[in-house]
C-alpha cells in the first residue's frame, strides 16, 4: 500500500482530518492528520513522505497556569508512514503489522 492509499485509510476508517503541512518557506511539505479520541486526547500524525512520519498522542487539555506550554504526558512514536499508522488501523484481509 503506498502512502496516499494510508492516508486515505487513515481518514476514511482511522477518522483523522487532514492538513497540509507547510514548511519553513511556506510550501506543502506533507500532511498533517488529527482526530480527537474519548476520554480527553488528541492524536496526531505528522508525514513527509513514506519513509518519515512521527505519531503523538497527547492529552487534549491546556495548562491555565501555562497555556503555551507544550502539552505533558504524551506518548510519541517516529518512523516510516507505514509503521507509525499500522497500529492506528484496523488490519485487511491478508495485512501483517510491520
Amino acid at each position: 500500500m503506498d502512502g496516499a492509499e494510508l492516508i486515505e485509510r487513515l481518514r476514511r476508517e482511522g477518522g483523522f482530518r487532514l492538513l497540509p503541512l507547510l514548511g519553513n518557506t511556506g510550501q506543502v511539505a506533507g500532511v498533517h492528520l488529527a482526530r480527537f479520541l474519548p476520554g480527553g486526547h488528541l492524536e496526531v500524525i505528522q508525514a513527509w513522505d513514506e519513509r518519515w512520519a512521527v505519531w503523538a498522542r497527547m492529552p487534549d487539555a491546556v495548562d491555565p497556569a501555562d497555556p503555551f506550554a507544550g502539552p505533558g504526558g504524551g506518548v510519541v512514536r517516529a518512523g516510516s508512514l507505514g509503521r507509525v499508522a499500522a497500529p492506528l488501523l484496523p488490519l485487511q484481509a491478508g495485512e501483517l503489522r510491520p
